[in-house]
């Protein structure tokens, strides 16, 4: 029993103690597979009335439901077989939205995290915050309608912004603070003067959440891709714009003011000058082609596989400059892994390679790079990821006690 629940029954307060129980014993439903009635006792550590009872609501209000039983390689035995019950995913459900230049994408998963449907807009990278928005809220709408679900069945949902700072005082845009005069901030054309969260939340209708793109992909990087199996991660984003994030004992970390991991704004390193020189040259590959638009970074990937020499001196001169903000980050939290993603991680050796090089002759020991594994949704599932976790917290939360204890 929890330290909370101990002093609820201490005070005899048995109002709050039935409440902490039923959040620990559907806390223990949503980490397991599914669980029987003894094992939800050994879980919880309650009576077996109490179980009953407890399980008799969570039933009665459809968050638990009987299942099959696993199947087990001795289950022959006497007696009647224990019935398993199982959290039911399909109760809620949460979606996560990207807006970036180029696109906004949507997804939407259960409960678990299981996801159902994606939907993808092109975007022109001038387009007005109003129009971004509402093209980003019409994505989403699309999205649940591709799942075959009604606005009312989302609970949660979350958004991955270009630009956007998570502080603890709210979110706000990256060009709207107090940028150092030897800076170079970006975010999305007239976010600066816009309520995100709030746009966001009139358009579909529930509460939005709003976070930083790449922060955002590290953390699906950590939930499904290539990190699942590391606590300290640095995320190196390299697409249409470079950008990075930290995550710390499995959480992002975001720093006082929401900046921890912002390097790309230092001139110095050289990120903004080396993305304008593969665009550039992507510009170049694309003369004349209308569907090439905003696919510069595939061309230049394609054409270097060609082993054209140009484009390979630009995706070289990239893949280094991005590792040398690597290795800043890299001797700051000696990290596990540094996971490479964004859509020019895509490019496979011809970017990995040049960036392990550099990465290794600037860091004190050997770290591990791999290849993001999420593909185009990832700040869309990390956005899901932190919906899900909005939403869990309210289910397991009691007014007052945090539910982590």
């Amino acid at each position: 029993m929890s330290q909370d629940r101990q002093a609820a029954a201490r005070l005899g307060d048995s109002s709050l103690l039935r409440r902490l129980n039923m959040a620990a014993a559907l806390g223990a439903f949503i980490k397991s597979p599914s669980l029987t009635l003894r094992e939800l006792r050994a879980v919880i550590g309650v009576s077996r009335p109490t179980a009953e009872d407890l399980l008799a609501e969570l039933l009665e209000n459809g968050r638990v439901e009987e299942t099959v039983p696993p199947r087990q390689a001795n289950s022959r035995g006497a007696g009647r077989p224990a019935r398993h019950f199982r959290f039911r995913a399909e109760s809620g459900y949460v979606s996560g939205i990207d807006i970036g230049a180029h696109k906004t994408l949507a997804v939407v998963t259960d409960l678990r995290g299981n996801p159902l449907a994606s939907h993808r807009r092109e975007l022109d990278p001038d387009l007005d915050a109003p129009q971004r928005l509402q093209a980003a809220v019409e994505t989403a709408r699309e999205c649940w309608r591709d799942a075959g679900l009604d606005p009312s069945e989302i609970t949660g949902a979350a958004c991955g912004v270009t630009g956007t700072l998570r502080a603890p005082e709210g979110v706000l845009d990256v060009a709207a603070g107090q940028a150092g005069s030897g800076l170079t901030p970006y975010s999305l054309p007239g976010f600066t003067e816009v309520d995100v969260a709030a746009t966001l939340s009139e358009g579909l209708g529930l509460p939005v959440a709003v976070a930083n793109d790449v922060k955002l992909a590290a953390l699906a990087e950590h939930w499904k891709g290539a990190a699942q199996n590391h606590r300290d991660i640095v995320y190196m984003f390299a697409g249409h714009r470079a950008g990075a994030g930290v995550l710390l004992d499995g959480q992002v970390h975001q720093g006082r003011h929401g900046a921890a991991g912002e390097i790309g704004a230092l001139p110095m390193l050289g990120w903004e000058s080396a993305v304008a020189r593969l665009h550039a040259r992507g510009a170049e590959l694309a003369a004349g082609s209308a569907s090439a638009a905003g696919r510069e970074g595939e061309l230049v990937i394609a054409s270097a596989a060609r082993q054209d020499p140009e484009s390979l001196a630009v995706l070289i001169e990239f893949a280094e400059v991005l590792a040398r903000g690597a290795a800043v980050l890299a001797l700051a939290v000696d990290p596990e892994i540094v996971v490479l993603g964004g859509g020019m991680s895509r490019g496979g050796a011809i970017v990995a390679e040049p960036f392990r090089r550099e990465l290794a002759k600037l860091t004190l020991f050997p770290i591990e790079v791999v290849t993001s594994t999420m593909g185009a949704d990832s700040v869309a599932l990390g956005a899901a990821r932190l919906a899900l976790d909005t939403v869990v917290n309210s289910l397991l939360g009691v007014p007052g006690i945090d539910p982590r204890s």
